[in-house]
Order: structure tokens, then sequence, then C-alpha cells
């Protein structure tokens, strides 16, 4: 009897320990396509006039958050290195900062900013000023 209790401690033991493990850094894919099928079923509730206002913000702003996607790729490769360079990395990083803080004001100028940036249907995926970004269970391994 008391060899049949230890081995269901052990196992809901073992069991337990596995499913942390597991769920410690969350999932290792890019959950790029449920985060998008989110952010579409969001704008999509939208009253029409404001999802032109969204849409219009973003084809006045595609430069800017061009520029966002080329810095996050530089930063992406410099801290995949064999040998990442701190200062580089640091200098991509502040202005990556600088650009989306500009974008969030844009955002905030146009009346869209609900929508735009870290926790709205926004540019990045939850990566910027107060979004969870970085890495960890929402994201897998990104950099950013």
């Amino acid at each position: 009897m008391k060899k049949k209790i230890l081995a269901a401690i052990l196992i809901s033991g073992l069991t337990m320990t596995t499913v942390a493990s597991a769920n410690w850094n969350g999932p290792r894919g890019n959950n790029d396509c449920s985060m998008m099928h989110m952010r579409m079923q969001a704008f999509q509730n939208l009253d029409e006039a404001t999802q032109a206002e969204v849409k219009q913000f973003y084809a006045d702003n595609q430069a800017l958050l061009k520029e966002i996607a080329m810095k996050r790729a530089e930063k992406r490769a410099l801290m995949r290195s064999d040998n990442p360079d701190p200062k580089a990395a640091a200098k991509v990083t502040g202005e990556m900062f600088d650009l989306r803080t500009t974008l969030q004001l844009k955002a905030d100028e146009a009346g869209v900013a609900q929508y735009i940036g870290p926790m709205g249907m926004g540019f990045g995926k939850m990566n910027g000023r107060g979004g969870h970004g970085g890495y960890g269970r929402h994201h897998g391994q990104k950099v950013n």
C-alpha cells in the first residue's frame, strides 16, 4: 500500500514538473498566425469609420513602419550572431524605441492610439512600451 501511494506521488510530481517546465518558456513556434488572426478579428469588429481611420494611419506611416521592421531585423541579426556586440545592439534598441515613440505620438495625433502599438492591433507583436515583449511565454524566443 505504501509503495502504491509513493509511486502515485512520484508520478504526479514528475507530471507536474514536466508540465511546468514545458510551460515555463511557452511555445517555441512563432505565434504570428494566431496574433494576426486576433488582430483581424478585432479590426473587423470596429465600425467602418474607425477602420478607415486606422487604414489611413497605416498608409500615411508606411515608411516609419518599414523602418521599424528593418531595425527589428537588424537587432535580431545582431543578437543571433556568434559574438553579439552589446553597444551595437543597444544603439539599435534605442533607435527602435525612438521610432516606436514617434509612431505612438502620431497615433495620438490621429486619434487611433488605442488601435496602434503594443496593446492595440498594432505594428508589432506586443513588443513596445507597456507590452509583454521580448523573451517569454507569449513570443517564443524573440529578441525584441
